[in-house]
């Protein structure tokens, strides 16, 4: 067992004496062979020497020291919820490669083994990992600790593109769901959601950027959104212009009060909701109008829909957006309102859920 020495000794601090030798104990209490003792202090403290200039490059070059260097140098360019995002992540990364990983170590088969032993039958994270560990290596060959970065070797794993359309009915189903609870009374945050949910739907714009809006952003012209997603590629700014339905959403969302400052989707208490918050609020309403949908149908004895009001994010209320602008006022239209650089991204939110409409061959 290790432990103070009870006696005054001439060797540096750590080291002993096993079986005519001399061994250097680190923290973790793994023993590193110095030299016999027969060869002397000399040759113990060059070896003592050569030892800490090792472990103290390994210790700047493991996986563990390369994640806390890009976290600090890197993490504040992004958006508050991708930084907490990120921090979980690099967290689970650094359980897999401890401080026995060496940044010049790790290949493109360690990289697609972990994937696959965390993430097989789970591809949208598993890319997602595969992302974000790909800038810390491009992190890490920018500054020299290693010469390639290992994930560009290893393929992404297939996504099934995501296609769910909100309909029309859906939408008021959700609305009203979000307004009275089980119980058939008004739920304490219900203006609020229901506002959230028309902004989306109106503006399409991110949660995120929506429960980041501040009443110093509307004005008799519109609101101005600088969406955060962007602000590091196109920085785009963006106003969208106020019109009567855009005037009564904000109205609501007042609930009477006039406020000049604070957040547009509040709280009772006038504070901004958390992003986990208003996800559960959106997800509740969603169940509550699926119950009630299946209590309706088995009322009128019909078979419920299994699709109806099942699997929505609240993203798809963009996506949906953006279909019906496009159906409106054409592609460019919702790719301006989208805040996207090109027509291929507005594409990826829209071609997916629109139905081409085709008449038939006419009989001669």
């Amino acid at each position: 067992m290790i432990g103070r020495r009870k006696k005054a000794s001439p060797l540096p601090s750590r080291v002993y004496e096993k079986n005519g030798a001399w061994y250097f104990v680190d923290i973790r209490r793994k023993w590193h062979k110095l030299c016999r003792v027969s060869e002397g202090l000399t040759a113990l403290y060059t070896a003592l020497a050569a030892i800490n200039r090792d472990l103290d490059e390994r210790q700047t070059n493991t996986m563990p020291a390369l994640i806390d260097a890009w976290l600090l140098a890197k993490l504040g360019s992004y958006a508050a919820k991708t930084q907490e995002e990120y921090r979980r992540m690099a967290t689970f990364i650094r359980s897999e490669f401890d401080d026995q990983w060496l940044v010049a170590d790790v290949e493109p088969k360690d990289v697609a083994r972990f994937l696959d032993k965390h993430f097989d039958g789970k591809p949208n994270a598993s890319n997602k990992y595969r992302a974000l560990l790909s800038v810390m290596f491009t992190y890490a060959v920018r500054k020299g600790l290693r010469n390639a970065n290992p994930v560009t070797e290893v393929a992404g794993a297939s996504e099934k593109k995501r296609d769910r359309y909100i309909t029309d009915a859906e939408l008021e189903a959700v609305r009203a769901a979000a307004l009275l609870g089980n119980d058939n009374k008004p739920t304490p945050s219900g203006l609020a959601i229901v506002a959230l949910i028309d902004l989306a739907y109106l503006t399409a714009q991110r949660i995120g950027d929506l429960l980041a809006l501040n009443w110093a952003e509307v004005s008799d012209e519109g609101i101005i959104f600088h969406p955060a997603k962007t602000v590091n590629s196109s920085g785009v700014r963006m106003l969208v212009e106020m019109t009567p339905d855009l005037q009564t959403i904000l109205d609501s969302a007042k609930a009477g009060k006039v406020k000049a400052i604070g957040p547009v989707i509040c709280t009772q208490s006038g504070g901004r909701f958390t992003y986990s918050g208003a996800q559960t609020a959106w997800k509740r309403a969603c169940r509550r109008a699926r119950h009630w949908y299946e209590d309706a149908c088995g009322v009128n004895n019909q078979t419920p829909d299994a699709s109806f009001l099942v699997g929505m994010h609240f993203h798809d209320l963009r996506a949906k957006a953006l279909t019906d602008k496009r159906r409106q006022e054409g592609a460019a239209a919702a790719q301006a309102l989208a805040g996207h650089t090109t027509a291929e991204m507005t594409a990826h939110y829209t071609k997916a859920r629109e139905i081409e409409r085709v008449s038939p061959v006419r009989r001669r």
